[in-house]
């Protein structure tokens, strides 16, 4: 899974040059009406690995990612997956499932494979190409407690361009149950179903010549007019966004084992989001603390690169360790955890006032897969 919420990728190859070019950094932000500057940071062979995934107490399949941290500066790639000889899991009780590679540097678990259970202990297991080993701390899977009830109010938010634009402001509360670390990470996941017409174009049949169909749309061109022959394939999609903050427990947020009143994300409110309705759901993730201590510190990454007076802080300390081969960097985290989570939906009759919800102005002709990032075509099991 990819942390939709926040690139881990990203903020290991910000840490990665930032402890190098710190300075030089912070000099180019505040001097930007200079030259640019440019260095030499050396091959990418030399950046570390970067591994990123977990077990749960959910059903499987689990996926781990695997990549080779980046140069944020380079203009040939933004990430570079990586293939490996071998990626498993194992338990504290002798269990253990090899990883089957979906694609380059993605690795899935089979769906009736391992499954995470509350109290026992995960690692992972990885070996490179070149027959280096390392493997994760056991990391073990805690209580999660639950989400007891997830709500909303319409509010505005500043949108890229500086302009107000209304929203809404999803909260939740939840409990702690029988965890008493109060190690948790939560993410919302938001969903909103869209269509799109691949059939349409801007230039339509002219002259007796009509435009080649998307395969997709179910239909076909025989030269004079377009004919439909079965129903879209790619018209409908139901599109995934995230809260762009991680969002973790702090002791000073929780009241009588609760938590109350936390702000999970914003939903913004414009013609495709209410073209149908929007699913919001907010998931409770347990974490041990070493997995909290990592999460924490990729946090002050995250915060700290945003800013121009706050260093950058909080080392974030792979749970990796390298048992045979020779050396070579290695950074993310593997870790178990227990999840709980509670959905509720938020309709265009929610919205007031209700013209703020204004029809599509501008038909999107092509696969609605190409419309937003994280759509697809399959209906999810819970949208009704």
């Amino acid at each position: 899974m990819k942390f939709s919420f926040v690139s881990l990728k990203t903020t290991i190859a910000w840490r990665y040059n930032m402890n190098r070019y710190a300075l030089i950094a912070l000099i180019l932000l505040i001097g930007a009406c200079v030259d640019r500057i440019d260095f030499n940071v050396g091959e990418a062979s030399n950046y570390a690995i970067v591994i990123d995934g977990f077990i749960s107490d959910q059903p499987g399949p689990y996926q781990i990612n695997v990549n080779r941290a980046f140069d944020i500066e380079s203009k040939l790639s933004v990430k570079t997956p990586l293939s490996v000889k071998r990626l498993v899991i194992h338990d504290n009780e002798g269990t253990q499932e090899q990883l089957k590679s979906i694609a380059q540097g993605v690795y899935q678990t089979d769906p009736n494979g391992i499954r995470g259970k509350i109290g026992k202990a995960y690692k992972l297991e990885i070996e490179l190409l070149d027959g280096s080993v390392y493997e994760s701390v056991p990391d073990t899977l805690l209580p999660s407690g639950s989400v007891d009830s997830v709500y909303f109010k319409q509010s505005s938010f500043t949108g890229p361009d500086g302009s107000s634009r209304p929203g809404f402001d999803v909260y939740f509360d939840s409990s702690v149950g029988e965890n008493d670390s109060f190690h948790y990470l939560w993410k919302f996941v938001g969903t909103y179903q869209i269509e799109t017409n691949p059939e349409s174009y801007d230039t339509l049949c002219v002259e007796g010549r009509c435009p080649k169909p998307k395969p997709c749309s179910g239909y076909r061109s025989d030269g004079s007019e377009l004919i439909k022959l079965r129903e879209c394939e790619c018209c409908t999609c139901w599109v995934n966004f995230f809260n762009d903050k991680l969002i973790m427990s702090d002791n000073e947020l929780i009241e009588a084992d609760q938590f109350t009143n936390i702000k999970a994300a914003i939903v913004p409110i414009n013609a495709w989001t209410f073209m149908h309705k929007v699913h919001a759901e907010v998931r409770q993730m347990s974490l041990s603390p070493r997995a909290f201590a990592f999460w924490k510190a990729v946090k002050a990454q995250k915060e700290a690169v945003s800013s121009l007076f706050q260093p950058v802080s909080g080392k974030i300390s792979s749970n990796f360790f390298q048992i045979r081969g020779t050396g070579g960097p290695i950074e993310g985290i593997f870790y178990a955890t227990s999840i709980r989570s509670k959905a509720i939906y938020i309709t265009p009759f929610d919205v007031h006032p209700p013209n703020l919800v204004t029809p599509v102005e501008v038909l999107f002709i092509n696969d609605c897969r190409k419309a937003f990032p994280y759509s697809k075509i399959e209906r999810p099991d819970y949208w009704n």
